[in-house]
């Protein structure tokens, strides 16, 4: 028998919301649907206006695939308006919030929430980003090559490697002074590439100067590497990819720079310091001075000045479209001094000024709600709502758990509740606008890539990979990713490896086609690119979530399971009834019937579908 509370939605997308992005003082129709025949007998908007609740009755609307929808219009009177829907029947109040529906009245940490004036990036839907770790992307000009023995860096000198394809060196051997070549010039030869797989942003590790090949040691913020091209190579690099539609997000560090830095000399008052009068390295590192921020000096080089360094690179001829910040989650904090806070707001301030829709991408792997409210950042790096967690159910060590001997220890395996749970723990806190902007990615420089464990097998990365559709945000490609790149898990130098370009196999044809198939559909339907979500089963280690706008509904099918089960599907929670072809978007076949108005489903082990529905 169908509980019709299950099926009452709404969320902060256009299918809910008349206007996601509107000014002060504008009026915003809202929305809230649920199955036709629910005993609804009144609808209310409850929205705190200057403090206040106050109850706003719905109209009844139109009915489309056997739901029903209640709208109301409401003003932005105030920057942050919040709002919940409150249904009664004959004989009991429901309140639905981001949590979804309850029947006690719920507080207001998770309400809807409406932004006035809020700029969010209007390239974010459908958008799909791809990360490159330039000095092993391609190699464009060998003119500009670090060659062996040309410096001496951290009692290591520099190694030009002399095959492209060769094995990273060790890391004893290699100490991040080993050089293939990769450059700006490189990426831009292979703009081709990126567009046919689908690509509209890159991300670009760090380009500045420095004497690694992570340059996350930076002794110039004001100069592109030479070894990269120069500042030239990235107005071309700049240029060239907004010509083909495609925005550029750069890398930086403004929480250390490199021990060799010339302001370790010239400026020391610029970093905190050890009792011993010693330069404060991040994480322990001595060659990783950090930054003092109670200095008005740095403050104005680094973002306030209109020369400063992030006002700098965001103008012509360089006019990149955002920046990510390296270790975003200790900028400005060292003990007793805490200023976070406000050096953040400054910096966010100070980027919006140059430009309004910049997107701002903060490195933090754990809980960063208090940056996501629409002031600062658009995204962290969204390991704790997305990649932490699909890693995690994949089978693999949990990024934190894992640096803990003892709880590394336990053998958990994660089910497809802890997924929902952990998900909602961050979604159910954000503004949609920020919601649709987050950075999910499961690899990068900093994480072993996940086909490179030895208990990762193709079916299971291709459900890593098609989660990426499922989760609210922008999916990120890891260079190489998309094409089963190789490399090791015990050290990041295992997971810079040069990108294979050579490779053509079953293996980097058959990761290819996945990629192919997720950048198509987040691209071109507005179900993954700009629609809402909603799971409709999660059992065991076999999560199914719905991703839909307006009459366009798709279903993904994510199973841990190690063996074959049959399930039950509500889609009639969402208007939906059956699938629309007898193979998921991927080619593969489903085997499917209905019952009662749910969708029966047999799942192989380790079978990840994309269908539509109807």
């Amino acid at each position: 028998m169908k509980n019709w509370p299950d099926s009452i939605y709404s969320d902060g997308t256009l299918g809910f919301v008349s206007n996601m992005t509107p000014t002060l003082g504008d009026k915003v129709f809202v929305s809230v649907r649920m199955y036709k025949d629910s005993p609804v007998t009144h609808a209310f908007v409850r929205k705190v206006t200057n403090g206040a609740e106050q109850y706003i009755e719905m109209e009844k609307g139109e009915i489309c695939n056997d739901l029903v929808y209640y709208k109301a219009e409401i003003e932005i009177n105030e920057p942050t308006v919040k709002y919940i829907f409150v249904l009664a029947t004959k004989d009991t109040i429901y309140y639905y919030n981001r949590e979804g529906y309850k029947t006690y009245i719920p507080d207001y940490r998770h309400d809807f929430v409406i932004l006035a004036d809020h700029h969010r990036p209007d390239w974010v839907n459908g958008a799909v980003f791809y990360q490159i770790f330039p000095e092993r992307f391609w190699n464009g000009d060998k003119e500009n090559d670090v060659r062996t023995g040309e410096y001496e860096y951290n009692g290591k000198k520099s190694i030009r490697m002399d095959n492209w394809n060769e094995v990273p060196l060790s890391p004893d051997k290699g100490r991040a002074v080993d050089f293939y070549g990769g450059d700006l010039r490189g990426i831009k030869e292979k703009i081709p590439y990126l567009k046919e797989l689908g690509v509209t942003a890159i991300y670009l590790n760090p380009i500045f100067t420095a004497y690694s090949t992570h340059k996350y040691d930076c002794i110039d913020y004001f100069h592109v590497d030479p070894h990269f091209g120069g500042d030239e190579a990235l107005a071309e690099l700049s240029e060239a990819l907004h010509e083909n539609d495609m925005k550029l997000v750069l890398d930086i560090s403004i929480n250390h720079t490199g021990i060799m830095h010339p302001w370790t000399k010239e400026k020391e008052n610029l970093y905190f310091k050890n009792p011993d009068g010693s330069l404060k390295g991040w994480a322990g590192f001595s060659s990783l001075p950090v930054l003092d921020y109670r200095n008005e000096e740095l403050r104005k080089i680094i973002y306030k000045d209109e020369d400063s360094v992030l006002r700098k690179w965001l103008k012509p001829p360089y006019n990149i479209d955002g920046w990510r910040f390296d270790v975003a989650d200790v900028l400005a904090r060292n003990d007793d001094v805490q200023l976070a806070d406000e050096v953040w707001k400054e910096v966010c301030s100070a980027i919006r000024q140059e430009k309004e829709d910049a997107i701002i991408i903060g490195e933090h792997w754990a809980d960063c709600n208090e940056y996501l409210q629409g002031d600062l950042w658009n995204t962290p790096m969204n390991y704790y709502g997305y990649g932490r967690i699909i890693r995690q159910f994949a089978g693999l060590p949990e990024l934190f758990i894992s640096r803990c001997e003892p709880l590394a220890a336990v053998d958990y395996q994660m089910t497809a509740k802890d997924v929902v749970n952990r998900t909602n723990d961050h979604y159910n806190t954000l503004p949609q606008v920020i919601a649709d902007c987050q950075m999910n990615l499961y690899d990068s420089h900093d994480v072993p890539r996940v086909h490179n464990y030895e208990c990762i097998s193709f079916e299971k990365w291709k459900l890593v990979a098609t989660s990426q559709l499922l989760f609210t945000g922008i999916p990120c490609i890891y260079y190489g990713d998309e094409l089963g790149i190789d490399g090791y898990v015990e050290h990041d130098a295992g997971f810079r490896y040069p990108m294979c370009w050579d490779r053509d196999d079953d293996v980097s044809r058959k990761h290819f086609k996945v990629y192919k198939t997720i950048t198509g559909l987040r691209r071109e339907k507005k179900a993954f690119a700009e629609g809402g979500r909603k799971v409709l089963f999660a059992d065991g280690r076999i999560l199914v979530v719905a991703r839909f706008f307006k009459d366009e509904m798709y279903l993904g099918i994510l199973s841990m399971e190690d063996k074959s089960r049959t399930i039950r599907i509500p889609v009639w929670e969402i208007g939906a009834a059956q699938p629309a072809s007898d193979k998921d978007k991927f080619g593969d076949s489903i085997k499917w019937s209905v019952d009662d108005g749910d969708l029966i489903v047999e799942v192989p082990a380790y079978a990840s579908y994309i269908f539509e529905v109807k």
